[in-house]
């Protein structure tokens, strides 16, 4: 074994032990281990199954879910569940699970993985079983279009991993064509609709030979039951099927088999139907997965309920600069029955050097129009989705502006009913810490 490999190992387990009382051990220790040894991911080796979770949209609530049912079914399982997904936190998540050789002893590895990152951290190692939950346009001023990430991504999917792959995506669902495969979908349910509601839709074309597509319906954007007109790309027959919904009580059919689950909207059900998909193809009893992924529940960071005084409030976390993240969102907003006032906080990018707001114009907010009491703009960018709200035909008396996070309690009060918390996840804490106060 390569001394470097065994000096980057130590530093590694050593930074982790130093950093996380101070919150520095997710994604640090294997960036210096990386520096140390470049090769790191290529030194490792795995008892158990690899598997790896990518795509643009749902990775962090697929692969949790996945680490629980393995977990709960007693296997052992080392996940980085903390969402850290480039090559310094998948570090990470290794060097701290092996020993001193560096064997992975666990059973399963479960690995979230950023999609544009893929192919440099499987230059090293291979996955068992690789999952692509879907491909959206994400983060375009980082990512540029949805064929760069197919690119990558396919540079990244060596010939010995077998796909786990959503039927109901045209994009996702045609990588890697020469890789064993396996398929999950989500039948039409009550919240799917004939034509898509959103604006983002990154297959109107066929993506194998640019013809019309053609969707008998939508769950969301693009993902749904299509055939391209042109040369007759389908939605490939799946494995694993859900269906039979019921939103309202959280239960639903897999594979002709009655469950439950956590889940409020079709994006959720969705990514845990890949979940359960997953731990099927890797080994667990269909009953048993069911089992315990009836017992999964979403970070509390990504949703959760509380009070400000007497009023209820929600908070909805978004990826980033993704639209269709946001958009999902928007349509648990517009299920519920109550009054409802919206607030949403738009913060600068620092990597376009605080310049780009045009992915606020790929989010539906016309959807909103009419549905709710008010609209409350916050953070840096507040007047920049202010006058997105306006170029969507808002009426301007229920768009309320506050970019200072300090002042924004006396806006609140000049409304009445249900607060829905619109915002990424490291703006989170703050505007929480405002509404609170």
């Amino acid at each position: 074994m390569a001394l470097k490999f065994i000096i980057a190992l130590l530093v590694g387990k050593l930074l982790h032990l130093i950093g996380k009382p101070l919150g520095k051990a997710t994604n640090l220790p294997g960036e210096v281990a990386l520096k140390l040894c470049p090769d790191l991911f290529s030194h490792f080796r795995f008892r158990g199954k690899v598997l790896a979770v990518t795509g643009s949209n749902g990775k962090t609530t697929t692969a949790n879910a996945v680490a629980h049912i393995l977990s709960r079914s007693g296997r052992s399982v080392v996940n980085n569940a903390k969402g850290s997904n480039l090559t310094g936190g998948v570090a990470t998540t290794l060097l701290c699970s092996s020993r001193l050789s560096g064997t992975v002893p666990q059973d399963f590895v479960v690995l979230e993985v950023d999609e544009r990152y893929s192919r440099l951290i499987f230059r090293g190692f291979a996955p068992d079983l690789m999952l692509v939950t879907n491909l959206f346009r994400d983060q375009l001023t980082r990512n540029g279009n949805v064929d760069v990430i197919v690119a990558k991504l396919t540079e990244a999917i060596g010939p010995g991993t077998r796909l786990v792959l959503n039927a109901n995506d045209p994009i996702s669902a045609d990588l890697a064509p020469d890789n064993e495969r396996v398929y999950y979908a989500m039948a039409r349910t009550d919240a799917s609709t004939d034509t898509s509601v959103n604006i983002t839709h990154d297959a109107k074309v066929c993506p194998r030979c640019f013809g019309k597509m053609h969707y008998d319906f939508f769950h969301y954007n693009h993902i749904g039951q299509f055939t391209c007109t042109n040369c007759g790309y389908t939605t490939p027959e799946a494995a694993y099927v859900t269906d039979n919904v019921d939103f309202a009580a959280g239960v639903f059919t897999f594979n002709g088999c009655r469950t439950s689950g956590f889940f409020y909207s079709p994006y959720l059900l969705m990514d845990l139907t890949a979940a359960i998909a997953l731990c099927c193809e890797a080994g667990i009893p269909q009953s048993t997965a069911l089992e315990h992924a009836a017992t999964f529940t979403v970070s509390r960071q990504r949703f959760r309920e509380f009070a400000i005084g007497r009023r209820k409030a929600v908070l909805i976390l978004s990826k980033n600069q993704n639209p269709v993240s946001f958009d999902q969102s928007i349509s648990y907003v517009l299920e519920q029955e109550e009054r409802k006032n919206v607030i949403i906080y738009v913060n600068n990018i620092n990597h376009t050097d605080n310049k780009d707001t045009t992915w606020l114009y790929d989010i539906s907010f016309e959807r909103l129009n009419g549905r709710i009491d008010s609209l409350i703009c916050t953070g840096p960018r507040a007047y920049d989705l202010a006058v997105r709200l306006q170029l969507s035909g808002f009426d301007m008396d229920t768009v309320l502006v506050e970019p200072d996070l300090d002042q924004l309690k006396p806006v609140l009060e000049r409304t009445e009913g249900t607060l829905y918390i619109l915002t990424e996840l490291y703006d989170a804490n703050a505007i929480v810490k405002a509404v609170t106060k």
